[in-house]
């Protein structure tokens, strides 16, 4: 071996080994002195499993509108980043948000247990608010923006109590049904109404997205896609353009009542059932409320004096008034005490046990002989006091009873109803005489004007008590029918065709001239009714509740409806005004169709 080759030899292993030594070297720096700062890469730098949020499903009428539906909206969430947790993050996030960074600090600490999970800090956000985030998005290591489904009802307070609103999961709820049924801490859910009890069909399956991040929580990359389920559709037994006349009239002749110098008058519910099925065609309660601005409007809806918050039609327990009266009627037919063609004499007032002040008609009205039709048609208090006498608060109670009083209707589609009570023998509380007559012309009784319909539609059935229900049917978002009501039979009334018919015929003729709902003669269909009025105090100084029953078409009935404006005066003032203009709105269009 020559010299020279030698030469480059040992030059060649040297370079060898100096390259080595500092490859040794370098690897050394990386892997002894630098491995904190890039293992965090590493792990910042890492997959991550974004959940995609499933929209909520569509609630609709029996018709097809849509009174629930959604649309794209934004969410601000942070993702489980150690530099997402700093000081100065959480200060400027919340500063853009207009909360407390303790609010930030509060979510994180719910929800930080659940690694790789983003946490949600705020829902529903503003472009303003997803641009300020946009332009601070290097201080803002960890924030994410993401696309979430908004809940809106297009149609705002319409059957505001039916449908109810969502909110972000309660403590309460998160503890029911977190681990059992997947929900997140930072979950939308049915807070009341359809969207509270029908919450397990309305909420869909949420889908994820997998992808990579770097340091800042951005991503690199996207990796693959679970798509979301959206939730089951809804179709209601709500018409919803009755529901729409129906909360028209009330609001107008509430209105109208305040205007007039009733001061008292400014609530109020009505209730349309369908007598041959139970299924709710309208559901009102006033006032009312937007659940598109709920969260917003808290702190002024709890403190209304006129409570818009509670669905008084299923809520609310108002006196019964006259309307009670074909209650006694039907008693006193079936048990034999009077039959169609029997009078009573009705001298205007009268003592009916000794010791009890005299009891009388309205401002001592005398209406002289009167069947039962024609005690009906003027709400004669004479003929219903002589004849609850004879019969006694038992047997009345026993019919009160099997027309749906003092019990829940059967209603399970919304929470919050109330049973109402009757007046009746209590063991432990005084009874006197004069109770019986205090009971037969509807005072001492509480019903919800829920009730109060569906004892509408048993009198237009001839005696059926159909469950009432405001889901008809169930649909996945393939299309599947999973749900699709049935009317359900809880109750058969025996009684004859010819209490039925009498009785009937007194409610027609409350709409005839000389009725006290007369003014209802000249709706395009003919209406059996009862009209009411109900004592709210002693000394008259509240204005008594105003009531309507009935039912029309009066012969081939289609709809029960019963309206209660709370404080609305005599039955003539308040409530008949309300059913004039429903029935004249709802069936004018009917009418105008089947005659082209």
């Amino acid at each position: 071996m020559t010299k020279s080759l030698q030469k480059r030899l040992r030059f060649f292993v040297l370079a060898v080994v100096v390259v080595t030594m500092l490859l040794t070297a370098r690897l050394a720096w990386l892997q002894i002195y630098q491995y904190e700062h890039y293992a965090a890469k590493a792990e910042n730098n890492r997959l991550r499993e974004l959940p995609i949020t499933a929209a909520r499903g569509e609630i609709r009428d029996r018709n097809g509108d849509i009174l629930a539906k959604n649309m794209p909206g934004f969410a601000v969430s942070l993702l489980d980043l150690e530099k997402a947790y700093k000081d100065e993050v959480i200060a400027l996030l919340a500063g853009i948000l207009e909360i407390t960074p303790e609010e930030i600090r509060g979510k994180i600490a719910m929800q930080r247990y659940k690694s790789f999970a983003p946490i949600r800090i705020a829902d529903d956000v503003s472009a303003e608010i997803v641009a300020k985030v946009a332009e601070h998005r290097t201080e803002l290591p960890g924030v994410i923006i993401e696309t979430t489904p908004v809940r809106i009802y297009p149609e705002k307070t319409l059957a505001a109590h039916v449908l109810g609103y969502v909110g972000t999961i309660q403590a309460g709820q998160y503890q029911k049904w977190g681990k059992e049924k997947g929900y997140r801490i930072s979950d939308i859910v049915g807070q009341t109404g359809i969207e509270a009890a029908f919450e397990e069909y309305l909420r869909g399956r949420d889908g994820a997205e997998v992808v990579e991040t770097n340091h800042y929580g951005q991503r690199v990359r996207e990796l693959g896609t679970v798509p979301p389920v959206p939730g089951h559709d809804l179709t209601l037994t709500l018409d919803a353009r009755l529901q729409r006349i129906a909360e028209k009239a009330l609001a107008d002749v509430i209105a109208g009542l305040q205007e007039g110098g009733n001061s008292q008058a400014g609530k109020g519910a009505v209730v349309a059932i369908d007598p041959q099925t139970g299924a709710i065609r309208a559901m009102v309660s006033y006032p009312a409320y937007d659940p598109n601005t709920f969260n917003q409007d808290y702190l002024l809806l709890m403190g209304d004096p006129d409570l818009p918050l509670v669905n008084k039609a299923i809520s609310g327990a108002y006196p019964i008034g006259s309307t009670f009266k074909m209650i006694v009627g039907t008693a006193g037919l079936e048990e034999g005490l009077i039959g169609p063609a029997s009078r009573f004499v009705c001298v205007g007032r009268k003592v009916y046990f000794r010791g009890e002040p005299p009891r009388g008609c309205h401002d001592g009205i005398v209406h002289g002989a009167s069947n039962v039709v024609r005690a009906l048609q003027v709400s004669c208090n004479n003929f219903f006091f002589e004849l609850g006498k004879m019969m006694g608060i038992d047997t009345m109670m026993k019919y009160a009873e099997g027309f749906g009083l003092g019990q829940p209707t059967g209603l399970t589609d919304v929470a919050g109803e109330v049973k109402g009570s009757l007046l009746r023998r209590e063991e432990g509380r005084p009874w006197y005489q004069g109770n019986v007559l205090t009971a037969a012309i509807g005072q001492g009784h509480a019903v919800t004007p829920l009730q109060l319909a569906n004892y509408g539609a048993i009198l237009a059935n001839k005696g059926t008590h159909y469950r009432p229900y405001l889901v008809q049917e169930i649909t996945s978002s393939s299309g599947n029918t999973v749900f699709s009501a049935k009317p359900e039979v809880l109750n058969r009334m025996d009684v004859s065709d010819v209490t039925w018919q009498t009785i009937h015929n007194g409610m027609k003729a409350v709409t005839e001239p000389g009725g006290t709902g007369s003014s209802l003669r000249t709706l395009p269909v003919k209406v059996a009714a009862k009209t009411g009025s109900a004592q709210a105090s002693q000394d008259n100084s509240i204005q008594p509740h105003s009531l309507f029953l009935g039912f029309a078409p009066a012969d081939n009935p289609d709809i029960a409806l019963a309206v209660i404006v709370e404080h609305g005066g005599l039955g003539y003032q308040g409530a008949v005004p309300v059913a004039r203009q429903i029935l004249a709105e709802y069936y004018a269009e009917d009418t105008s169709s089947n005659n082209e």
